[in-house]
């Protein structure tokens, strides 16, 4: 799970996660959210099939069998880093990590989202299927190497980078926004993406019912009846989570080549 202890690392949203967590718990217990979570139990119907074709990793210290450097490989290295034969692998993953990014933002059919969906053509709306595609990003990043100076880490921190980089410059386009209040909405919208990252982390580890949970409190702001359109995200969630997973390591950090499939074919 994305925990307390590694989202402190994210470049300037160290100061706004301790207002982050409890924030969750404080919602929960002002808002009744029993009845609505017990009609989703009652109403949901899970995907088998996709249940026992779950991801192998999931939280932030989980691994890829077969994608991580073994003894050998780091010994090499080494060994070609003090000759001056390894390239900038850093300067490569930021590269990729941007494109990763674009691949979300530039190739995502946002209008789709918000006619099935039934979200008004907004900013916040904009933000909310870009910070659903990032989150699912940031789960391949992190089977890459979950700890400090590894390269998973290195890219999830620089594909959150970028998002916010996106939302600062198309938040400063909106024109009538003041710069104060522009920081004051971006600070916000910070908190509120820690606190969907640790949601949505919980709900890909646990059966359907809590995935969708987790969808219903913050993609549908609690404001979704439609059992179908709520299932059909969950749908849409596990098969970009597994076709993420399928991508090799050449596929995702050095030539990024992400296919995503289409809510229209879902």
């Amino acid at each position: 799970m994305l925990s307390t202890r590694l989202l402190t690392k994210f470049n300037g949203c160290k100061s706004l996660l301790k207002p982050a967590v409890p924030s969750i718990d404080r919602v929960e217990k002002s808002l009744n959210i029993s009845l609505p979570y017990t009609s989703i139990e009652r109403n949901y119907k899970p995907f088998a099939a996709l249940c026992s074709q779950r991801c192998q990793y999931c939280s932030t210290t989980a691994g890829v069998t077969g994608k991580t450097d073994e003894a050998e490989g780091n010994i090499l290295k080494r060994v070609l880093n003090k000759v001056g034969l390894v390239p900038n692998l850093r300067t490569r993953l930021r590269v990729s990590s941007h494109l990763l990014y674009e691949s979300v933002a530039d190739k995502t059919n946002y209008l789709t989202f918000f006619q099935e969906f039934d979200m008004p053509n907004t900013f916040n709306s904009w933000f909310l299927v870009t910070e659903l595609h990032v989150w699912m990003l940031l789960l391949r990043a992190m089977a890459e190497g979950p700890e400090s100076g590894e390269d998973g880490r290195f890219m999830r921190n620089c594909i959150v980078e970028a998002m916010w980089g996106d939302v600062n410059t198309r938040a400063k386009k909106l024109g009538s926004v003041s710069s104060s209040r522009i920081r004051q909405q971006i600070e916000e919208l910070s908190e509120q993406f820690q606190a969907a990252l640790i949601a949505y982390d919980e709900g890909i580890m646990s059966e359907d019912r809590v995935l969708a949970t987790a969808l219903w409190r913050r993609f549908f702001a609690m404001n979704c009846e439609d059992y179908n359109k709520i299932e059909r995200l969950v749908k849409y969630v596990r098969l970009q989570v597994l076709m993420l997973d399928q991508l090799s390591r050449e596929e995702f950090l050095v030539k990024p080549k992400v296919p995503w499939k289409n809510l229209d074919q879902i």
